[in-house]
């Protein structure tokens, strides 16, 4: 069995916070850049590649199912907390980033989202049972990073932006799948899941905004 590093421990937790608090710290100040340009270096912020990227390694240096899902809450709990408390921090300095006070509304919307987050941690953690449930969980992060460089792809195509975006999601998609595809016990389930499931993604997520 692989070692654990994040293992419920209060140093552990402590690690997740900081690094959630760190990432909303510069996903937020990746809003300096323009999003409308050739590389749109701020859609890292709003686009999903990395969230899931960053999430799915979460749940994989877990230890449990249970310590999976708290890794996850704590990690994007922190990331929306210094993700909106430096803009509202920001919108007393810099005119963009103005607001009527901490965006309570946002804050709070997000972290329903990272609870139901973690209700999906608990579940993937799974993928470490050796059997062919594991295979199809394995697939499922990169079926989403599959969908969304299709859905990238075509939208830098027709619109000459979120070149960054790509090419972000295309190397996570590259080493994360490759990676993936040596651990599963049946790659044929492995393969078969990501065909199904990121068409279903892309259809439902991505194709109505092109």
């Amino acid at each position: 069995m692989r070692s654990k590093k994040l293992d419920g421990s209060f140093k552990s937790c402590s690690f997740v916070i900081g690094l959630g608090l760190l990432v909303g710290l510069i996903t937020r100040l990746t809003d300096f850049f323009p999003y409308d340009d050739l590389w749109s270096f701020s859609s890292i912020a709003t686009l999903f590649g990395f969230w899931m990227l960053t999430v799915t390694l979460v749940i994989y240096v877990s230890s449990t199912n249970k310590n999976a899902a708290i890794n996850v809450f704590l990690y994007l709990f922190g990331m929306n907390f210094s993700f909106y408390f430096l803009k509202y921090i920001l919108g007393f300095f810099v005119p963009r980033f103005y607001n009527d006070g901490f965006q309570w509304d946002l804050f709070i919307l997000y972290n329903i989202l990272a609870l139901v987050c973690s209700a999906i941690a608990y579940v993937l953690y799974f993928w470490n049972k050796d059997n062919k449930l594991s295979s199809f969980l394995y697939a499922l992060p990169v079926s989403g990073l599959v969908a969304e460089t299709i859905g990238i792809s075509i939208y830098l195509y027709n619109n000459h932006t979120f070149l960054f975006q790509l090419i972000f999601d295309f190397l996570s998609l590259i080493v994360l799948g490759c990676w993936f595809y040596k651990k599963v016990n049946n790659k044929l389930i492995y393969i078969m899941t990501i065909v199904a499931v990121s068409s279903i993604v892309y259809f439902v997520i991505y194709r109505p905004f092109l």
